[in-house]
């Protein structure tokens, strides 16, 4: 009976006894590979080992859900299925097929090393790290999400899922600093070396789907039973909350002006907030609120949203002779250009969602 009992408090203290770092960490990769390769969803920047194609969906996929990028991402490719067809586009061009993605300036990024390869007679992402780096817009995570894709180079990519998963994980306390510490030390200390892109893009997919941010499905995880968040029912704390930035509200003015064949002017440069995107002539109301529009056909507000600014815009539509609205666009300010356009050029140009609701409160008035 006594050896019995001490038997029995020996196998206890064995199964107590915490896994080696090394064992955890092999049980992790297998749990979530398996997982991945059971659900892994069928996305078209998956079908392809092309490095620039990959770099084109990672650059899309940060700051914008899936179900948006994935047809601007067909979109894109169709128009721009090189990086040589992309450097020799019009910016214009580039801004028009990023329509509806926003945050604008990934697009130009992205032109712009495209143009930066093709000047060195690079046809494609580069293949060394460091290159790869100093192309612009391609920071650390962009550069190893694409070469851990496309060549299987073990570098271990960090972005705002991964760093929500390993924080769970391993109950870190902090928010990653500029750096990404300690979120990247782990990150590269799990690193599966075997299939090191499977698992980048597993530990993403599992943020996207599994571990989200305030509904996360725990009973599905693959990693539940090793996650330290999970077990301690601490999830919704990691990671620490960071401090959110007071919204700042401005008042814009912005002016339709066409002429009766529905021709429109825009300007470029003039708008702080987007400067490089054609917009018609709209102005920051200063030192004074916006007053509600008043009850006329060509008045109009609406309110809309850039990163942490909340606009709320007036709208005023004017009709002018065709002769009054060439001149105008005639005009010139250093670093602004006004061009007119057809309701045709409109379709060629990088459409801000600011200018599509503006055009929106005049249905008809604007061809």
């Amino acid at each position: 009976m006594r050896q019995a009992a001490a038997s029995k408090r020996r196998s206890g203290a064995a199964k107590a006894r915490p896994e080696s770092p090394t064992k955890r960490t092999a049980a992790l990769q297998f749990a979530l590979l398996a997982w991945f390769d059971a659900n892994r969803r069928p996305l078209p920047w998956r079908k392809t080992r092309d490095p620039y194609r990959i770099w084109v969906a990672e650059v899309m996929l940060q700051q914008t859900r899936i179900a948006v990028v994935v047809p601007a991402y067909r979109r894109f490719i169709a128009t721009f299925p090189d990086v040589p067809t992309l450097a020799n586009a019009s910016e214009d061009q580039v801004l028009s097929s990023w329509s509806g993605l926003g945050y604008y300036k990934r697009a130009r990024s992205l032109h712009r090393a495209a143009r930066v390869l093709a000047v060195a007679g690079e046809t494609t992402f580069p293949r060394d790290l460091h290159d790869a780096r100093a192309l612009p817009g391609v920071g650390s995570y962009t550069a190893a999400a694409v070469l851990s894709i496309a060549h299987g180079e073990p570098l271990a990519a960090v972005d705002g899922n991964v760093v929500r998963v390993l924080s769970r994980l391993e109950r870190l306390a902090t928010r990653p600093d500029g750096r990404g510490e300690p979120h990247r030390t782990l990150a590269e200390r799990l690193l599966c070396r075997d299939r090191p892109g499977d698992w980048n893009q597993a530990l993403m997919e599992l943020g996207e789907t599994l571990c989200s941010p305030s509904t996360p499905r725990c009973e599905e995880c693959p990693l539940a039973r090793r996650c330290r968040a999970h077990r301690d029912g601490a999830v919704a704390l990691h990671p620490p909350a960071r401090p959110r930035r007071a919204p700042e509200r401005v008042a814009v003015d912005l002016t339709l002006l066409s002429d009766r064949d529905g021709r429109l002017l825009l300007e470029r440069g003039a708008f702080p907030y987007l400067k490089h995107l054609w917009l018609p002539p709209t102005q920051l109301r200063r030192g004074r609120p916006l007053e509600r529009a008043r009850a006329r056909p060509d008045h109009a507000t609406f309110k809309h949203s850039i990163l942490h600014r909340e606009l709320q815009v007036h709208v005023e539509r004017r009709v002018l002779p065709t002769a009054a609205l060439r001149r105008a666009s005639r005009t010139s300010e250093e670093g602004v250009e006004r061009r007119l356009f057809t309701a045709a050029d409109l379709a060629a140009i990088g459409r801000s969602a600011l200018l599509t609701k503006a055009l929106a409160t005049s249905p008809g008035h604007i061809r």
